[in-house]
């Protein structure tokens, strides 16, 4: 399974989980563009905590010097 996993701030994480944010965003670096490859999935994660949120994602696409995770289905919490 090709996971892409990220750290959320609490805040950024409870408005995924309650689906009011639908797009995740990061800087279009190499750092990130490597890690983007052929991922299918992604998993956040509250903080340090063992919370967790599983997506499939819809598409990654480049705009204007950012990076946006479009998520599709929610898989898991």
């Amino acid at each position: 399974m090709n996971t892409l996993h990220l750290v959320l701030e609490h805040k950024w994480f409870d408005s995924i989980a309650y689906g009011k944010k639908r797009v995740e965003y990061r800087d279009d670096t190499e750092f990130w563009r490597k890690r983007m490859v052929d991922k299918e999935y992604v998993v956040f994660h509250r903080g340090y905590s063992n919370t967790i949120i599983c997506f499939k994602i819809r598409k990654i696409e480049r705009v204007l010097g950012e990076i946006q995770i479009h998520l599709g289905k929610k898989l898991s919490n």
